[in-house]
């Protein structure tokens, strides 16, 4: 399922609200689901700004892990080196970055084994979601003003393939529910595509499932 609301929410912190967003939805679901429901939950922010809101609430939890990928130098001026804190994994990425050029690497080789952890003999790496939460945030496009990294509109599609198959991959059900970040570009002659257009794309593949 998608929810397209607004405003976006991945910046809002505990105590305040920052960055266009005043209530950190991504956030609350997860602690609701873990609380109320005990399930274990992955996020995956795809806005082109790290959610520093969704980190600030979120970190530390045993129930919860989020991954970004995310433009640096770029607001809010955070996650601005690849790795693992904790629960916590930043994948920044430079402007210009594509999907074949950087980007799809970044989501197979980085985020999708960090949210989706099979067990290995002798660890305790294993994590397997029961819910995936997407921050899902269109302002990677490459005609969004608001940042410089060159998705295109079809390459949501893609990604949310990406998550889709790994998804359907568990030995156990998952269910995934996408919410709407950032995203502003509107005009009908983008290039490459607009934010509805992707939201389309990443419908079409949810519609796959």
């Amino acid at each position: 399922s998608i929810a397209l609301t607004r405003p976006p929410g991945h910046h809002a912190t505990k105590n305040m609200a920052n960055g266009f967003c005043i209530f950190n939805f991504c956030a609350v679901a997860a602690l609701h689901a873990t609380e109320k429901h005990g399930l274990k939950v992955s996020i995956f922010d795809w806005d082109v700004h790290y959610g520093q809101g969704v980190v600030d609430i979120v970190k530390g939890h045993d129930q919860i892990r989020y991954a970004s990928i995310h433009q640096t130098p770029a607001f809010p001026y955070m996650g601005e080196k690849r790795g693992i804190t904790q629960n916590i994994l930043a994948v920044p990425i430079i402007a210009e970055t594509s999907w074949t050029c950087g980007y799809e690497s970044a989501l197979k080789d980085h985020v999708l084994p960090f949210l989706f952890t099979p067990s290995e003999e002798g660890t305790k790496s294993e994590w397997k979601p029961d819910l995936v939460i997407v921050s899902a945030g269109y302002d990677a496009l490459d005609s969004d003003d608001l940042a410089s990294v060159s998705l295109q509109a079809k390459d949501f599609g893609r990604i949310s393939k990406c998550l889709m198959e790994e998804t359907n991959r568990q030995e156990k059900k998952v269910n995934i529910v996408f919410g709407l970040e950032g995203g502003y570009q509107l005009s009908k002659m983008a290039g490459g595509g607009n934010m509805p257009d992707a939201v389309v794309e990443t419908v079409k593949a949810l519609s796959l499932d």
